[in-house]
């Protein structure tokens, strides 16, 4: 075999096809993968014209200019090849011939092309998910989430972060995933109830399961939103009772207790809560007192009873008067069900009298009728009791006749292990305020939360949270440190009368709001419940531009 025979064999063996053309525009050459490509067979194609003979040539191009060309898409018709065409020259630099090595890419480029399809309807078909009112959750066949849309996050108030991956009882207060139990069945299951574990709405979800080629696959959910309805329909049935019946929505499992002081007060109310006794709950101002009243209320054999919220703080003597002994008495309105006393300590001396008489005798007793009452009442103070009975301010039978069962709650300072926890139970609530999508917190920010002593407790916990959010621009979607506003501890050597640091406290909020609210008064007007005169006129007397 000669050294020319010896090379064209070699070429041969090649999965890329060789052409070569001379300088008249002449095939001279072309091995097997190139023949099997063009579906021609060898010796009828050499010494034919390339023009004429390949579709799409650029052969006599690179002949005249001299200049190669890389890797460039060919149409053969029914085919697609990769060519890199390369001229040949001789000692005079003069273009002799040109080779083309090419590659048959009909099957690749139709792989990309379909993958391109398939991204663009996966792109459209996800857009069309997240446009929907409607919260929808797809599930695999074992129940665990696997995709949920925007509306998923406005609905529950869980990122997909904190769903995809979980089984989908992660959404649910209580009872089977609908996802889990479509996947035992392996058939559609229509408008069924359930509590969302996040925020407690009622949802009428709805799944329907998933077959490719006859084997399942997975389900998907639609979840509809029936909170604002069953309001409605709550509000009407209590009109009908004409009664105002306050909800208690919360349980012993919406209340972050990793604490050991605070399990402990979970460990107390438990037991006390199925005894039928009157409570005491005793904490600073907004450490969640009436929350765990609910929590009691709602474990209490009560729980299908009315449940009533009277703030004595806010009531003068008459009024307070009236809505425990008058025609709206509350003792009657509670029926079965529990009463819970706001600010037990507001309440007016000669009212407690009067109060103490129904706490032994359960009768209501006035000019118009004698009735007794099964009510049960839990009460909350943010003061010392036992002093204020030292300073006559309040009765001393009344405190020994409700302190039995007391029951103190820690401040949120004595409970810090609690706040990220509590911090991200806040944010859920948040995210379906404002209508956002935020995951959570850095460390930084968790940090700077813990090291503060938080003198208003959970509910300046909120509202410093409150203030995070606003503060976010449109593709935030964690808060930081910088996000939350400059946590200042309380100076101790405190300087000036009440009066001037009540006004110091006021203009203080009055800026802070204003910041918030971006200049408009209006809006800070109605934060702040005044009318925007009188905000005026405060912003005039702090000297406020």
């Amino acid at each position: 075999m000669t050294e020319v025979e010896l090379m064209k064999s070699i070429l041969d063996q090649l999965q890329e096809g060789i052409m070569i053309m001379d300088e008249r525009e002449t095939i001279i050459y072309i091995n097997d993968a190139a023949c099997r490509i063009f579906e021609v067979d060898k010796e009828e194609i050499l010494g034919q014209s390339v023009v004429e003979t390949v579709p799409n040539t650029r052969l006599h191009i690179v002949l005249r200019t001299g200049e190669p060309e890389y890797d460039k898409l060919q149409n053969l018709g029914n085919k697609v090849i990769l060519t890199s065409r390369m001229p040949i020259k001789n000692s005079k630099n003069e273009t002799i011939a040109v080779a083309a090595v090419f590659r048959d890419i009909t099957t690749i480029q139709k792989l990309a092309e379909e993958i391109t399809n398939l991204r663009e309807m996966e792109a459209l078909l996800t857009s069309i998910i997240d446009s929907t009112s409607d919260a929808i959750s797809v599930a695999d066949e074992e129940g665990r989430v696997t995709m949920v849309n925007r509306a998923y996050t406005k609905i529950t108030g869980l990122t997909p972060r904190e769903v995809i991956g979980k089984p989908a009882t992660v959404d649910l207060a209580e009872g089977e995933s609908l996802h889990i139990l479509c996947a035992k069945e392996k058939k559609p299951i229509f408008n069924v109830r359930k509590r969302l574990a996040t925020n407690k709405k009622e949802v009428v979800a709805s799944v329907t399961p998933i077959f490719v080629k006859n084997e399942f696959k997975g389900s998907v959910a639609v979840i509809h939103d029936i909170s604002e309805i069953q309001r409605l329909i709550n509000e009407l049935e209590a009109t009908k009772r004409m009664l105002k019946k306050q909800s208690a929505r919360y349980t012993f499992h919406d209340i972050v207790a990793h604490s050991d002081s605070m399990k402990n007060v979970i460990t107390q109310a438990t037991k006390v809560a199925s005894v039928d006794v009157d409570i005491l709950l005793v904490g600073e101002f907004g450490v969640g007192k009436e929350v765990l009243a609910q929590a009691i209320h709602n474990a209490s054999q009560r729980k299908n009873e009315p449940y009533l919220r009277l703030n004595l703080s806010l009531l003068s003597k008459e009024r307070q008067y009236e809505y425990l002994f008058g025609e709206n008495s509350y003792l009657l309105k509670g029926e079965k069900g529990t009463v819970f006393l706001e600010n037990v300590h507001a309440m007016d001396l000669e009212v407690q009298d009067k109060f103490l008489k129904f706490l032994i005798e359960r009768t209501i007793e006035n000019d118009s009728y004698s009735c007794s009452s099964g009510v049960r009442l839990i009460f909350a103070t943010t003061e010392d009791l036992k002093m204020l009975v030292g300073l006559g301010k309040f009765s001393k039978e009344l405190y020994y006749k409700i302190s039995v069962v007391t029951i103190e709650v820690p401040s949120l300072r004595e409970r810090k292990e609690d706040i990220p926890e509590l911090a991200k139970q806040l944010l859920h609530g948040l995210n379906q305020k404002y209508g956002r999508i935020v995951y959570g917190f850095t460390d930084d920010a968790i940090e700077k939360l813990i090291n503060y002593s938080w003198p208003g407790n959970i509910r300046e916990l909120e509202n410093v949270l409150d203030r995070a959010m606003l503060t976010l621009g449109e593709d935030d979607v964690v808060i930081t440190s910088a996000h939350i506003p400059d946590l200042l501890e309380s100076n101790e050597n405190i300087k000036g009368s009440l009066k001037e640091m009540t006004e110091e406290y006021e203009k203080k909020i009055i800026l802070e709001l204003l910041e918030v609210c971006h200049g408009n008064k209006t809006e800070v007007a109605r934060r702040l419940g005044l009318t925007v005169r009188n905000l005026y006129y405060k912003l005039d007397r702090y000297g406020i531009k």
